[in-house]
């Protein structure tokens, strides 16, 4: 993998042989999630989407797929107030023919809507380790179904601290990295750090967190990643920082000092984490964050499900140095 890594498959190239040809080659080009960045020497976990026959779906090895409207004993709705019901239908998550993985929220004739959510087992959970750095990286393509046809469409490549698993009403506590998410069908990325107690404020601004946006276009690849980083020269956790990338380009980066709080910094960064992908649909960061139309509950009776609102993404993959 390399720092700039943006595939714009089926794009400009000319029809026929030559655009397949091209595209052939775009697919080629970033599909390494084994490879190595600069910096890094160790695949702590990588899942290249083209390993896997059109139409399956990913390993029950790597992924756990999250089902209905909620954890076992845990927070309704996701916690997030978001309406969709997730299963494990091929309708909502499934390899497509250019062997990618698509995550599609589907609206039913009555109204109701399902999606896909999955996370990687405990087997392949991750940290940074002392004086080293970590970096999580993937290959995304949002779709580009009209902001008023995707108002309440979420999708989000994420990871939350490993002790959620089993006691899943000890967030923020434990720690949630936001390498991507997008509301709305804006053209925007927002990248965002939480922790601390589940109360307002804290070190992390709850219930907002603390985080940033970045312009994304829609309907094209991107390598989005963030990087855990605790090579400081200095030694102290004051001076480890997370630092967020679009296509190479550092969007957004916060350090210790602004947490301000040792044990909440040592959840972020320290802690065990794992993966999650998936796309919601409605909740309160579309509903009261980003909403343009302040007051409206998303999603409406506009949105559209479908290809156009989907979350496509090539390759995952979790990076140490």
């Amino acid at each position: 993998m390399r720092g700039l890594l943006l595939a714009l498959v089926g794009g400009c190239a000319a029809p026929g042989a030559a655009a397949d040809s091209q595209q052939e080659h775009d697919l080629a080009h970033v599909r390494r999630a084994s490879t190595l960045p600069q910096g890094f020497n160790r695949l702590l976990f990588g899942e290249d989407f083209s390993a896997y026959a059109a139409g399956s779906q990913p390993s029950r090895t790597k992924w756990k797929y999250d089902l209905g409207t909620s954890y076992p004993g845990g927070p309704a709705q996701w916690g997030t107030g978001e309406v969709q019901t997730y299963t494990s239908s091929t309708a909502n998550i499934v390899i497509t023919p250019q062997r990618t993985l698509q995550i599609t929220p589907i609206k039913s004739s009555s109204g109701n809507w399902t999606s896909a959510r999955i996370e990687t087992t405990a087997a392949y959970d991750f940290a940074c380790r002392a004086g080293g750095r970590l970096r999580v990286q993937a290959s995304v393509k949002l779709g580009n179904n009209t902001p008023s046809r995707q108002l309440g469409i979420w999708p989000a490549v994420w990871m939350l601290g490993s002790a959620f698993r089993g006691n899943y009403w000890n967030w923020p506590t434990i720690g949630e990295l936001d390498v991507l998410e997008s509301i709305n069908g804006a053209a925007t990325a927002w990248q965002t750090l939480h922790c601390g107690p589940n109360s307002p404020g804290g070190p992390c601004n709850e219930y907002t967190g603390i985080g940033s946006n970045a312009g994304f276009t829609r309907g094209a690849w991107h390598t989005i990643s963030l990087d855990i980083d605790r090579t400081n020269a200095g030694g102290s956790w004051r001076g480890e920082k997370v630092v967020w990338r679009i296509d190479g380009r550092a969007v957004f980066t916060v350090d210790g000092n602004r947490v301000n709080d040792q044990a909440a910094w040592t959840a972020v960064t320290r802690s065990p984490k794992f993966l999650l992908l998936n796309v919601a649909v409605g909740g309160s960061f579309p509903d009261n964050v980003a909403n343009p139309q302040p007051g409206v509950k998303t999603p409406t009776s506009a949105t559209l499900g479908g290809t156009g609102s989907a979350m496509e993404v090539q390759y995952v993959a979790v990076f140490g140095g």
